[in-house]
């Protein structure tokens, strides 16, 4: 009987591995597809936008735009928005085909008199690198997350993503100014040239 039971033991036991196996098979199956899923919808819609800002440049004739004019944000959460800039120029090394841009917004300044931008002063630099090199004063003053310097293909349009999330700040209204300097020699970023201002434009953010 001990024998009989042990036996009847172990099947069950190679029986409930397989269920086990077979289900965490499922669900990994699952779950992969839901990310695939995910990922490419999120290629798309880059890819629309992409194509989007691309096509306001065309029309417009500007060297910067935004996919969209005002932002709705709220304290400590993320949001996405994109930008699409111009490259008019083209490198004069016969070797290389990009030209060094620098990327930053400043607050200007918020619609009620009562509050100011990040350190309690106005036209601040809340995020990026300016032509002249500043930065934002601390973490708590750096709005949106970008990179501050990119490499844009000669004569093409560069789009990409900035990050806005405020950690703290009073709700309202603000003016803000997105700024884009150009390498002055029309270099790469690696070879660190001065940079001299090329387009700016101002957009809101509207904080609760």
């Amino acid at each position: 009987m001990n024998k009989k039971a042990a036996l009847e033991l172990s099947i069950n036991a190679i029986v409930v591995l397989i269920l086990a196996i077979t289900i965490l098979g499922l669900g990994i199956g699952f779950i992969r597809s839901q990310f695939g899923g995910l990922t490419k919808q999120f290629t798309q819609v880059n890819a629309e936008i992409q194509d989007q800002l691309i096509n306001k440049i065309k029309e417009s004739g500007d060297l910067l735009v935004f996919d969209r004019a005002e932002l709705q944000a709220g304290i400590g959460k993320k949001d996405a928005f994109y930008i699409g800039v111009k490259n008019t120029a083209s490198n004069p090394e016969n070797t290389k085909d990009s030209v060094c841009y620098r990327l930053a917004v400043k607050c200007i300044r918020a619609l009620k008199p009562e509050n100011r931008c990040p350190g309690e002063i106005d036209n601040v630099i809340v995020g990026g690198k300016s032509y002249t090199g500043e930065t934002p004063l601390s973490s708590d003053s750096t709005w949106f997350q970008m990179f501050d310097e990119i490499d844009i293909k000669n004569n093409e349009v560069g789009v990409f993503p900035i990050t806005v999330q405020i950690a703290k700040a009073n709700p309202d209204t603000y003016a803000m100014e997105f700024q884009v300097s150009k390498s002055t020699d029309s270099t790469e970023c690696a070879m660190g040239a001065e940079q001299t201002p090329y387009q700016s434009k101002q957009f809101f953010i509207v904080l609760s």
